[in-house]
């Protein structure tokens, strides 16, 4: 039962890390693409294929005052 109970914890203690790296690198790209204009955002948006970046991308446009529908409508992935 022990050696159970230690397994738990390092399953959730990989699963917090990956969940705060996934979170960072949409930071990070939240970061690099606020200076862009939002005809850059969303050519970015329109080409993007990888989840961190279409995440990063659709939350710099949201604040700019796009709605998530508008955005969803690119068959992009969904906010988180």
């Amino acid at each position: 039962m022990l050696y159970e109970g230690s397994m738990s914890f390092w399953q959730k203690l990989f699963s917090n890390e990956q969940h705060n790296e996934h979170k960072n690198q949409i930071a990070c790209v939240e970061n690099d693409f606020s200076c862009k204009t939002n005809e850059q955002l969303l050519e970015a948006l329109s080409k993007a294929t990888d989840e961190e970046f279409i995440i990063g991308i659709k939350k710099v446009l949201v604040s700019r005052g796009y709605s998530r529908k508008e955005l969803n409508e690119l068959q992009h992935l969904p906010l988180q």
